[in-house]
């Protein structure tokens, strides 16, 4: 992992709300609020960013209350090499539990995934959107204690294990130079 710039919180929720502007946990009432709410989040006005992270993060506010204020935030880069994505853990959920066999790591998630597709749509849903180059990266968050790892995966989820089968089971090159924008806390 490489550390690019400190970031502060907003930033951290500006980048997650941005990520999840067109997943299924945001339901507007009209579609196009999605891109109303993109342009806000993209606006690089305070208040409006603000309102936008709002709007999107509000089913998450529980999971977003819930990091501790005195994470360090930081610009990162994950590198998309078998070792490092083999550091990421998913958060410890039900279908996480399930999709990985009580591992919880990502490689687990996406190597039962790529066998029964079934598992969990929503992943196989993601992978095929990845794979046209339709999915947004912005956003994922990981959690550690140092930049070394290992990693918690508490937004994108969804997104690392798709790369993970795309790039690791499915020998595909989908990233440009291997590797992902990410934000990292390290506590």
């Amino acid at each position: 992992m490489k550390l690019i710039e400190k970031i502060n919180r907003h930033e951290v929720l500006r980048r997650w709300a941005v990520g999840e502007v067109y997943s299924e946990f945001f339901n507007p009432v009209y579609e196009s609020s999605r891109q109303e709410t993109l342009t806000m989040l993209l606006s690089g006005s305070h208040y409006l960013e603000k309102e936008g992270i709002d709007h999107v993060l509000e089913l998450k506010q529980g999971l977003v209350d819930s990091i501790s204020l005195y994470i360090n935030w930081y610009r990162a880069i994950l590198e998309l090499n078998k070792s490092d994505l083999d550091m990421v853990y998913t958060l410890q959920l039900p279908g996480w539990r399930r999709n990985t066999d009580g591992s919880y790591l990502i490689s687990d998630a996406a190597r039962n995934i790529s066998q029964v597709p079934h598992l969990d749509s929503r992943v196989t849903g993601i992978y095929r959107a990845l794979k046209n180059k339709e999915v947004k990266l912005e956003g994922i968050t990981l959690l550690a204690v140092d930049k070394v790892g290992p990693y918690v995966a508490v937004e994108g989820t969804g997104r690392l294990t798709s790369i993970y089968m795309a790039q690791q089971l499915d020998h595909l090159d989908i990233m440009d130079n291997n590797e992902v924008e990410v934000t990292l806390g390290l506590y």
